[in-house]
């Protein structure tokens, strides 16, 4: 009986060293894994970055009109339209913008929504550039919704020139106010602000609205000043 026992002791040992050895495989093993997870779940922080951009959206893509500067080349299209005030540089007018093929089209007591009409009855665009002067005949109400009506009728003019008027009644100076703003809301709107400069002696008669010879000549070389030079030919 001593020697069974005797065999049994390093058999017990043996058990324990291999419980042991696996003990510290499966240690080692836990351990890589966990690295191996640690360093995948840090993966992304490393990768390369993607092509995703932040840089702010333009809002749009025409290019901000400045009044006076030249058109690229290509034709070289005006449309003049006004009222009895505009209808006093019939003479002047054609002279100032002598190099533009010029479409002139005044009318005594015209109203801004029969410019539009006029406007939108022509085939888009109606001109490269487009002269509008109907402010003098405003009774009241929305000219921004008024003066709205035109730009959607004048789509794909390059240039809008918009002449304010002399504010004989309050709805007029408000719908200069509202002429003057429409820069902001259209870049390809520039204004020619005649009621800044229609006050100068011996420019209008009596009723400070229609015009002497200098002032025709004033009002026709502000024009032509805000449209700026003919483009060449394209």
């Amino acid at each position: 009986m001593p020697p069974a026992v005797v065999r049994s002791l390093p058999i017990r040992r043996a058990s324990l060293l291999v419980v042991l050895l696996f003990s510290t495989v499966a240690l080692v093993a836990c351990s890589s894994a966990g690295a191996k997870q640690q360093s995948q779940e840090a993966t992304p922080a490393t990768e390369a970055p993607t092509t995703t951009t932040t840089a702010a959206p333009t809002t749009t893509t025409m290019k901000r009109a400045v009044a006076g500067t030249q058109l690229p080349p290509g034709t070289n299209t005006i449309y003049v339209l006004g009222d009895s005030v505009t209808l006093g540089t019939q003479v002047q007018m054609p002279t100032a913008l002598a190099s533009w093929k010029l479409t002139y089209d005044a009318k005594e007591s015209r109203r801004i929504d029969q410019g539009a009409d006029i406007v939108a009855a022509h085939a888009a665009p109606i001109s490269r550039v487009l002269v509008v002067h109907l402010c003098t005949n405003w009774g009241g109400g929305d000219f921004h919704a008024a003066a709205a009506k035109v730009m959607a009728a004048a789509k794909g003019v390059e240039r809008v020139v918009w002449v304010t008027c002399v504010p004989w009644l309050p709805a007029v100076g408000e719908a200069d106010a509202v002429i003057k703003a429409l820069p902001n809301e259209y870049p390809n709107v520039v204004v020619a602000d005649w009621a800044a400069v229609a006050g100068t002696p011996g420019y209008t008669y009596d009723d400070h609205l229609h015009l002497k010879t200098p002032g025709a000549e004033a009002l026709a070389a502000l024009v032509a000043a805000t449209v700026g030079p003919a483009p060449v030919p394209g």
